[in-house]
């Protein structure tokens, strides 16, 4: 029995080794090319929307730029009071290298809270990389078509 403990504290001491977690904190900036709204039979309204932003972030692993640019497609889906109903997006981050990840996110809050983001993807300095977070939309920065999120991420890179 003593063997069989030592071996799982030797397994997970390497597990813990193998990895670099960190925190991150950042803010998108976003500009949104607005699709029309398709109102749904029973007033639920769905929309698709494309944007482009640049993510200012901070608490980075070392050799990871501050700042990079997204392209998302967002699907928001809303209720006749544009409460929300399950809003989701996937977006393509690129850095000053060229390297980036793809992250998809959701909000399943009908107020527009509990909103949550992970990595699915990416390459250069973010492969095997992943990040998942917390996220708050935070409004409008400069218009009607534009917009604004601020999250709270762990990083976890392959050592």
């Amino acid at each position: 029995m003593k063997k069989n403990k030592l071996q799982v504290v030797v397994l997970s001491g390497a597990l813990a080794l193998s990895a670099v977690t960190m925190a991150e904190t950042g803010k998108g900036y976003i500009i949104n090319t607005v699709g029309e709204p398709q109102v749904m039979a029973d007033g639920t309204i769905v929309q698709e929307v494309s944007s482009d932003s640049v993510w200012v972030m901070e608490n980075r692993p070392e050799g990871f730029p501050s700042l990079a640019k997204g392209r998302c497609t967002d699907i928001w889906v809303m209720g006749p009071d544009y409460s929300n109903k399950g809003s989701t997006w996937r977006c393509t981050a690129i850095d000053g290298d060229g390297d980036g990840f793809v992250n998809v996110g959701r909000i399943t809050g009908a107020d527009w809270s509990e909103c949550s983001f992970e990595t699915v993807a990416g390459w250069g300095k973010y492969a095997g990389a992943s990040i998942s977070g917390t996220c708050q939309p935070t409004g409008p920065f400069a218009g009607p078509d534009t917009g604004t999120i601020s999250w709270t991420g762990e990083w976890t890179l392959p050592e």
